[in-house]
């Protein structure tokens, strides 16, 4: 989940919510879906996690009686817009640090790399003379190291 979406709450829009309430009225506690209707009439809007969950289960073969119920595709359509529009801002304003300069804004502080050498891209050893190419010196050097690291991690 992306950290900067996780508190964000979508407020339902006026013409979305009368269509909500009315269905509201018109429909039974023992109707399944009613929670949910009543929990978005209720709070006028809907929070990241939940507007996920919903866009994932509409479009995911939810019940056709209950995904009438809490709206439909007006409801989709608006969730789908919502969280579009809202993840391509964050996008943005990622992509736009990173054309200023700033380091990857895309990973996590902890995981970024402040070495001189980010990518760690390591020059193959040239063997220089007769006697490393015929016994393979850097091949060894290099087998070497890899089992020091192999070390290392376990």
């Amino acid at each position: 989940m992306n950290k900067d979406l996780k508190n964000d709450f979508y407020k339902i829009p006026p013409e979305l919510l009368s269509l909500l309430n009315d269905n509201l009225k018109h429909s039974d506690k023992s109707m399944s879906g009613y929670k949910r209707l009543k929990s978005l009439c209720d709070e006028k809007g809907v929070g990241y996690q939940q507007a996920k969950k919903i866009k994932h289960e509409m479009k995911n073969g939810m019940n056709p009686e209950v995904y009438k119920l809490i709206g439909g595709d007006e409801l989709l359509e608006w969730i789908s817009g919502k969280l579009d529009e809202r993840r391509r801002s964050v996008y943005q304003t990622k992509k736009s640090k990173m054309n200023a300069g700033m380091e990857n804004q895309f990973k996590k502080e902890h995981t970024k790399d402040k070495s001189k050498n980010p990518t760690k891209v390591r020059v193959a050893k040239v063997q220089k003379n007769s006697d490393e190419i015929i016994n393979n010196r850097g091949v060894y050097e290099n087998i070497s190291r890899i089992n020091e690291i192999i070390k290392k991690v376990i």
